[in-house]
Parts: C-alpha cells; structure tokens; sequence
C-alpha cells in the first residue's frame, strides 16, 4: 500500500509490520492515519467499504483527501475532532461514524479512536465495527 522513500510511508511500513497481527487477524476494520496520502489500513476496513483490498482502496483514494473518499462531508467534523483528540489530547474515544462505501452506499459504524506514539510520532489506531 505504500512505497519506500518518504519518511513517512517508511514509518508507516514499520507500523504495519509492528502491528502485523492486529491488522490480519481483527474481525474488525483497522486504519492509522497520518496525513494525506500516508495512512495504512487492513482488507478487513476495505472490504466492509466495497473495495477488493486495501490495496485498492490505497490507490483510489491517494488522490483525495483520505475522509473524502471514506466519509461523507456533512460527517467529517466529528471523525476530524476525535482524531485531534486522540492525537493531540492523548484521549481515547468511541464515536458513531458514517462512512461512504464504493458504489455510493452508506456504511454505519461505532469507530474507536486510541492515540498511540511510534518512533516519537503522535497517531491515531482506529478500530472501525459495523453497527
């Protein structure tokens, strides 16, 4: 899903790895955010939003904003505060969120926030399960 080079996809690769066994083995979908385009989820994310892998949904929605893709915008305040929350506050949340699935349909959720420090760096594991 992301490519060396960057610092931050180099991060993200490490990430990943790190946490390997959360992102294949979860009945639940999985993201980290970093900025646009640096973020990594699980297929597990992918397919409950229409798309075949997370590979595809990476490479549909590096072009945009990631939220662009994924949550409609009359829903996207909520997901921005919890994440700065999380990333700034150190605070944990559970929030409602609405995602936007491949093909134009809605997914409902309940989304976990849980702020997490790799490497001195400050992010977010969102822990996504339909509802």
């Amino acid at each position: 899903m992301t490519t060396a080079g960057h610092p931050h996809e180099v991060l993200l690769d490490q990430i990943k790895e790190k946490f390997s066994a959360i992102f294949q083995h979860t009945s639940q979908g999985v993201y980290i955010y970093m900025d646009d385009p640096h973020w990594i989820c699980n297929d597990r994310l992918a397919t409950m939003l229409g798309y075949a892998s997370a590979a595809e949904l990476h490479t549909l929605a590096t072009a945009s904003p990631f939220l662009d893709v994924t949550v409609p915008a009359d829903r996207e305040e909520r997901v921005v505060k919890a994440y700065m929350n999380s990333v700034n506050g150190k605070v944990a949340s559970s929030i409602p969120v609405t995602w936007k699935k491949k093909g134009g349909a809605i997914l409902n959720t309940e989304t976990i926030f849980v702020p997490i420090s790799y490497k001195g760096k400050a992010l977010t594991i969102h822990f996504v399960t339909p509802i």
